[in-house]
């Protein structure tokens, strides 16, 4: 039987920036823009107004959406950092 996953005081979402946002170069955001990254956002409190991404990007609360599912291009960079988030999740649970 597999292990039982554990509760952490976080969870981790899907997020990416909505289509048609100005960007700083002052074209807008379109679907090549649009990378799913994933965000580790805390149980306890709301949403931040910047967005930390597991690969370092921050991105703005208020042009993001947040996904309930993957639904296009995930960074590869967010991707691999999801064990070592989820490691980090765990102990700091163990140690609360």
């Amino acid at each position: 039987m597999p292990p039982e996953p554990r509760k952490t005081n976080c969870r981790f979402v899907a997020a990416r920036i909505r289509l048609g946002v100005p960007r700083a170069d002052g074209r807008r955001v379109g679907e090549r823009d649009r990378q799913v990254h994933f965000v580790s956002l805390p149980d306890d409190r709301p949403a931040p107004l910047v967005l930390r991404t597991l690969c370092g990007d921050p991105l703005a609360r208020e042009v993001t959406e947040l996904l309930d599912h993957i639904a296009g291009m995930p960074c590869v960079r967010c991707l691999a950092h999801v064990p070592e988030a989820r490691r980090a999740a765990h102990q700091s649970r163990r140690s609360a």
